[in-house]
């Protein structure tokens, strides 16, 4: 049995995003590789063995201990899953050993980790085709075919739409928290205007709801909450455990996320693989790769509140004339994100033969220290504008609380 090598920045249940790729990764091939992890942070594990490693320490010590660990188990595959440290010290691992990288996000750090001495891996998983043009525009890649698009996936389930259609209260759901890729500004301004009309519906906010100086004592406006009016059709702001989660989303009638990024979205198949209405932005994102307008969803313009009220609006006042999207959602999942399918396109990816430029027999710390700068200039370009974001943030919620 072949040696497989998962290199993973977060391996805890119940975290989702990159921690749940890893499981669900895990979980598909366990019977066909003899599989080690090596993870960063907490780690939950009693199955497989696990080294841990942090993926951000960048230090000379430290990319040796990862390699020692390498020649140590000597994999035939290594799957790096946003595991920056990995990223750096591919150029001086054994040719005979296949590297695969995963782009969990259209652009930003999880793209540059997935990127970085790309030339030097053998695949490249993008979520996404514009993940797929980001990355090869970003670090050079010629070799097209070396990129490949996988989307992500749920288990299949009985789908619920038909019952939906019968519903005279349609229920809207946004799970994105209070992100800024997810474009929560735009949804709050968004269910502000809705809640000003006399329209019939359920509004659930899942995730995340503190906003930009929610943690300084002498800012009163902290929360999503704070910035809304008290009304009855919103029945769920915040957090919830991921099973309540996962009942809202099959529930769904209206499945809202205009995100300015995204690599594919676990949470549109959650919603899809039970039929809904989906409505996105046309920002260039994994969920434009699905979303066809007006046949399996809705594309709205990026920020354009108005936009978003008014599909909704449409959507409830003329509920029979969107049938087909409920219908159509449930078979783009079932014909194009579902397990089987993923597991498919993962393992003839990962069957594929080596396909990396010669890598380096002796570690290079030269060479590695001007990696090294690299990525960390683009981190900390990436800090500062995630604090522009925050500010941005502060500001407009603030706008919505006393001027929408």
């Amino acid at each position: 049995m072949k040696k497989l090598l998962f290199c993973t920045s977060n391996f805890k249940t119940g975290v989702g995003g990159i921690s749940s790729y890893a499981f669900d990764f895990i979980n598909a091939f366990k019977a066909e590789f003899n599989i080690t992890i090596i993870a960063s942070g907490n780690i939950e594990n009693n199955t497989y063995k696990v080294y841990q490693c942090n993926y951000l320490d960048f230090s000379i010590a430290n990319a040796n201990r990862l390699l020692d660990i390498i020649n140590k188990e000597q994999p035939d595959i290594i799957i790096n899953s946003a595991f920056a440290l990995l990223s750096l010290v591919t150029p001086y691992i054994n040719n005979t050993i296949k590297i695969i990288t995963v782009s969990h996000f259209v652009n930003g750090r999880y793209a540059w980790f997935a990127g970085l001495n790309g030339n030097y891996v053998d695949s490249i998983i993008s979520l996404s085709s514009y993940g797929k043009e980001y990355i090869q525009k970003k670090f050079s890649i010629k070799d097209e075919q070396k990129i490949k698009v996988v989307f992500n996936f749920m288990p299949e389930t009985p789908p619920n739409y038909k019952e939906k259609e019968k519903k005279q209260t349609l229920k809207i759901v946004y799970p994105g928290g209070c992100s800024y890729a997810k474009s929560a500004e735009v949804v709050c301004k968004s269910l502000k205007l809705l809640l000003k009309t006399t329209l019939d519906f359920e509004f659930y906010w899942i995730g995340n709801t503190k906003i930009a100086g929610g943690n300084n004592k002498f800012i009163q406006i902290k929360d999503i909450k704070d910035c809304l009016p008290k009304d009855k059709r919103i029945k769920q702001i915040g957090r919830v455990e991921r099973s309540v989660s996962k009942k809202i989303l099959s529930e769904a009638n209206i499945f809202l996320l205009p995100s300015r990024g995204e690599g594919f979205p676990i949470s549109l198949i959650e919603a899809m693989r039970f039929g809904c209405i989906p409505i996105i932005s046309n920002a260039k994102h994994g969920s434009l790769d699905a979303i066809t307008n007006g046949i399996n969803g809705l594309i709205v313009r990026q920020s354009d509140a108005d936009s978003i009220v008014n599909q909704i609006s449409n959507i409830i006042k003329k509920h029979s004339d969107y049938y087909s999207i409920y219908e159509n959602s449930y078979y783009y999942y079932k014909n194009n994100l579902t397990e089987s399918i993923w597991k498919n396109k993962l393992s003839q990816i990962i069957q594929l033969p080596l396909n990396h430029s010669p890598r380096i027999s002796i570690f290079n710390k030269y060479r590695y220290k001007k990696d090294k700068l690299y990525i960390q200039y683009l981190m900390n370009k990436y800090w500062i504008y995630d604090r522009c974001i925050q500010l941005y943030h502060f500001l407009y919620f603030r706008y919505l609380k006393y001027f929408i």
